[in-house]
């Protein structure tokens, strides 16, 4: 294709290049029987056909027979191949035989979407159906309840709410044969948790629960299915690639600011005709990359979340009325929202997962012509990994899901719940978790505790109506005088909201006046003038309580897994030029007098290096901080993460702690437990491949770094792993020692 000569020419200017182009081909799956061969309604079939299809993949076929014979089913097959399909009409099917169906989506946009596929798929049929949301106007709810619809759609934080909150809503649900979940790859995470604890709650009045899941990109299995569900389900598997032909890029970013350079890129793209959506992990750095856009005249703006429902909604109706270039986004565009037809995707970094990037590259290219997705690689050290192994990244085995169901705060959310729907619950009835849920509740002063029988009382109902199954942690709302304009969650809000913070709203930007943690609020201001900076947190961690619930050796190091009561103090921040990433020049690092502080639980693992002989007190330091961060870049390879899915910190006394950034612990680091051996070798491989002197953001730098990347050793951290994985140092089994090292 001419535009990649012409993207790989332009890049020059960044001292950039295209490394590698992969072009991807559509597998069309196995074709099975004629629509006409159905054994369903005569009108249903004419619907079928007018909407396009006249004969079903053998995939959609088993699926079909399956759900129709009441079987608990996984539906996995490529974006655009007609997995929605291959439930949808077995559901339309038992609709008109007077069956009901929940169908569940994981944001209120993606079930509004799907309605209009509902409609155009049933035809002429007299179904009813309807949607039930935080959105619904209470006549339409009045509506719903007195007439409850064949298929009902709603989303996971609406059943939650309307199970404690609602009997009318109760029974709507008691009144389906059917759950669909569709999307399940969102489930990952706390949201994971949130789901199979909630389907527990709906298994409660529904035994004999049927469920039909579906995703067009995870690594499913039986196994994964009942953990998620709690019940066992089979797997039915169309097509793993996507439909029609992709162009991926991989991006060599030379050392240029990978933000830059996909702003640039997004403006060669656009000034070729394409629509362009631009995805990070990062809230701020999608701000940034918008920001950087406009120097390019580009007519972008942001999705992501933390900003209100309107302004994200406002964005998709913009692109899909083609007043746009294009959007940053964060993961709120992965799900298959209509934004109209996008020609390219950019990724301003390596997603966390493989799983993810195919989610992303999905879409590019909808609508009969070839997608371009081109993912930038710059200086870190997984990335320098798939730049000298570029068949690699395209080799990747999709992963299943993450997520940890014994997550306690999100068992307190569900315990809670449930005793507002029940009033009062028997201790000894309920799982051993959900006793320890109530015991923290009552010492919270949340629920009542009296004679084996836990009450609810009106602090539960209101810690209930308060909760989100998006998050665990306290939110922190943002104000711009009295006008609320953001919001972010605890802990990740101290990496953005510190007093002097630059944070960036809709391509606005403000400077943090103040950051209450006891009254959940930040207080913003507009700044006066375009600032040429922005800003990272300078803080601390500390591991002040550890709880094991598993041990083992790894070459010979004792490994522990548990609870953990972490302590985050941020102590100042530093300053970076917002165009070449490199600090600023200057004074550049500030620190408060006032520290903030903020104390959570989550979950995570305790290695007991041993401590090298010949070691000063300072080698000691750079040796495990260094490795607490390699470890860490070597779980996104291991366990699917992203750098800020895990943190670590690092003591002199060789203790590595490796911790889910999530409030109660997200599953990932469990993962990374009992992969360990693997990770080590990946560590291993990327100080020994590294050619610095001794330390950069190739090997033993983090973004996320507390300290700023001071006292790192990559060649200390290389006599350590390599004499590990050679049985050359043993662990030992001592106290921790001295400061950490965030």
């Amino acid at each position: 294709m001419e535009i990649l000569s012409e993207i790989n020419e332009k890049l020059k200017t960044f001292n950039a290049k295209l490394a590698h182009v992969y072009t991807e081909t559509f597998l069309e799956p196995e074709l099975g029987p004629n629509v006409i061969e159905l054994d369903i309604d005569e009108k249903l079939k004419k619907s079928i056909i007018q909407y396009g299809i006249e004969r079903l993949y053998k995939y959609q076929y088993e699926a079909y027979r399956k759900i129709k014979n009441g079987e608990n089913i996984m539906i996995i097959s490529g974006t655009g191949t007609g997995k929605t399909e291959a439930f949808l009409i077995p559901i339309l099917d038992l609709a008109l035989k007077g069956e009901r169906s929940v169908l569940v989506y994981p944001t209120k946009a993606l079930a509004r979407d799907q309605l209009t596929r509902i409609y155009r798929l049933a035809g002429e049929l007299d179904l009813n159906v309807g949607i039930f949301d935080g959105d619904t106007p209470e006549k339409e709810r009045e509506r719903l309840y007195k007439n409850p619809p064949h298929i009902l759609i709603t989303n996971p934080d609406m059943i939650h709410l309307g199970l404690a909150l609602s009997n009318r809503f109760r029974f709507l649900l008691r009144t389906a044969d059917h759950f669909i979940f569709d999307e399940v790859h969102v489930y990952e995470g706390v949201l994971g948790a949130h789901i199979r604890n909630l389907v527990d709650r709906i298994r409660e009045f529904k035994k004999d629960i049927h469920i039909i899941a579906s995703s067009a990109t995870i690594g499913a299995t039986k196994y994964l299915f009942e953990e998620l569900f709690g019940i066992e389900g089979d797997i039915v598997e169309g097509t793993r690639r996507r439909k029609g032909i992709a162009i991926h890029g991989l991006i060599d970013s030379g050392g240029s600011s990978r933000w830059t350079l996909a702003a640039y890129l997004s403006a060669v793209l656009v000034k070729n005709g394409l629509k362009v959506l631009v995805f990070t992990d990062s809230q701020q750095m999608a701000e940034l990359v918008a920001k950087i856009a406009d120097r390019f005249r580009l007519n972008l703006e942001v999705h992501r979340a933390g900003l209100v429902a309107e302004d994200r909604i406002k964005v998709e109706e913009k692109l899909r009325k083609g007043e746009l270039d294009g959007v940053v986004a964060t993961p709120t565009l992965e799900l298959g929202i209509d934004i109209g037809s996008i020609d390219a995707v950019i990724m301003a970094e390596n997603p966390p997962s493989y799983t993810k990037y195919v989610q992303r590259a999905g879409r590019a290219g909808r609508r009969n012509n070839a997608g371009l997705v081109f993912t930038i690689l710059g200086d870190d050290p997984i990335d320098s990994y798939y730049l000298r192994h570029p068949e690699e990244f395209f080799s990747r085995k999709i992963q299943s899901l993450t997520f940890d169901p014994t997550n306690l705060e999100v068992i307190k959310v569900h315990a809670a719940a449930y005793l507002v729907e029940k009033y009062k619950v028997k201790i000894d009835t309920v799982p051993p978790l959900w006793k320890k849920a109530y015991d923290l509740l009552n010492e919270e002063g949340k629920v009542r505790i009296s004679n084996n029988y836990v009450f609810a009382t009106p602090e539960t109902k209101k810690y209930v109506a308060a909760t989100s199954l998006r998050n665990v942690g306290p939110i922190i709302r943002i104000y711009e005088n009295e006008k609320k304009i953001g919001e972010r969650e605890l802990p990740a809000a101290l990496h953005d909201l510190y007093p002097n913070a630059v944070y960036l709203i809709s391509k606005k930007t403000y400077i943090v006046e103040e950051l209450d943690i006891n009254r959940l609020v930040a207080k913003v201001k507009k700044a006066n003038s375009e600032l040429p900076y922005y800003t990272k947190p300078l803080y601390s961690m500390d591991l002040l309580e550890f709880d094991k619930k598993d041990e083992r050796e790894v070459y010979g190091v004792k490994v522990e897994y548990g609870n953990m009561k972490l302590l985050m103090t941020v102590e100042g921040y530093v300053t970076y030029d917002i165009f070449s990433k490199r600090e600023k020049g200057g004074r550049n690092e500030y620190t408060y007098e006032n520290p903030i502080s903020f104390t959570y639980n989550t979950k995570g693992l305790l290695i007991y290096h041993p401590l090298i002989e010949d070691f000063t007190l300072i080698d000691h330091m750079e040796t495990y901080h260094a490795t607490e961060h390699v470890l860490i870049s070597a779980a996104r390879v291991v366990a699917g993460s992203s750098l800020t899915d895990l943190g670590g910190i690092s003591y002199p006394s060789g203790h590595v702690v490796i911790y889910d950034s999530s409030i109660g612990g997200s599953g990932i680091s469990k993962l990374l437990f009992e992969r360990l051996e693997q990770a080590y070798e990946v560590a291993l491989d990327i100080v020994k491949s590294c050619n610095c002197e001794d330390g950069c953001p190739n090997c033993v730098y983090s973004p996320y770094c507390g300290n700023n990347n001071k006292y790192l050793s990559r060649k200390k951290s290389l006599r350590l792993i390599d004499g590990l994985v050679k049985g050359v140092f043993k662990g030992e089994n001592r106290e921790r020692e001295g400061s950490p090292i965030a």
